[in-house]
């Protein structure tokens, strides 16, 4: 099927991993990564798997909490956009130099 082939299904994914299939829906009601149904069967896009598995990481082997994981996630997400940005500004100050 088109619109299946890049999705990969949660629970083969789980059973694979060994992660809780709950986990990785958990994930997505925080809106940690995007989870799309087709035909009652639940997917995620292969570009949300390392992060997945990042913070399965955190969950199973530090026994860090969804509400951390959740920080944790956005204080990533704002460290990563300020290294875009001093990045930026870097490369504007060259210009100078």
């Amino acid at each position: 099927n088109m619109e299946t082939e890049e999705l990969i299904a949660i629970q083969l994914y789980c059973t694979n991993e060994g992660i809780e299939a709950s986990f990785v829906e958990a994930l997505g009601e925080r809106g940690l990564i995007r989870i799309t149904t087709i035909k009652k069967q639940r997917y995620v896009e292969p570009e949300y798997l390392p992060r997945i598995e990042k913070l399965a990481r955190m969950h199973y082997d530090l026994q860090i909490n969804l509400e951390g994981l959740e920080a944790i996630s956005h204080m990533l997400e704002r460290m990563e956009n300020m290294q875009q940005e001093m990045h930026i500004l870097e490369q504007r100050l060259s210009i100078y130099e």
